[in-house]
């Protein structure tokens, strides 16, 4: 199958209101309920590295992908697919290539995974369900997402090596 052809086959198989509220819900907003748990996480001295481990990952994440996508400046699926709808309104970032929302949801959960792997996998979980999001939605293609999960790896993977070069 195609990019495009999958981006249509979940669109179908998204097709009653609940799954496309669900769709939604995973691709809009799924990664800010990260948020208040960082902040319940911070609290617990055992768990403030990652959490801080964990925003510095996000802000890098974020950066590489708008600087890729920027470059590439890839028309998102909706555009360029005959039959795909946006589901939600495009985001201001430039091009569909990589998927910032996802870079961050991985990165999150990435870094969460080396301090706490209940946690990391709980969180691998959400970003697995707002990658399918922005598929369904019409945002994104699967290589897309693929591009956004290798950003945030290597998001926590920039973090980690600055980290052990300062010597913390």
């Amino acid at each position: 199958m195609t990019d495009s052809e999958i981006v249509l086959a979940f669109q179908r198989a998204i097709g009653t209101p609940v799954l496309s509220a669900l769709a939604v819900f995973s691709s809009r907003w799924l990664i800010y309920l990260s948020i208040p748990f960082a902040v319940a996480a911070y609290r617990i001295r055992a768990y403030r590295l990652v959490v801080i481990e964990a925003a510095w990952s996000v802000l890098v994440a974020f950066a590489v992908s708008s600087i890729i996508s920027a470059l590439v400046d890839r028309v998102r699926p909706f555009l360029a697919v005959k039959g795909v709808v946006a589901l939600v309104p495009p985001n201001i970032q430039h091009g569909s290539f990589p998927s910032s929302h996802t870079a961050i949801a991985v990165a999150i959960a990435f870094a969460c995974a080396n301090g706490h792997p209940v946690l990391g996998g709980v969180l691998g979980t959400a970003a697995v369900c707002v990658a399918i999001g922005r598929i369904a939605t019409g945002m994104h293609f699967p290589t897309d997402i693929l591009g956004g999960v290798a950003v945030g790896m290597l998001a926590v993977l920039i973090v980690r090596a600055i980290r052990d070069g300062m010597g913390s």
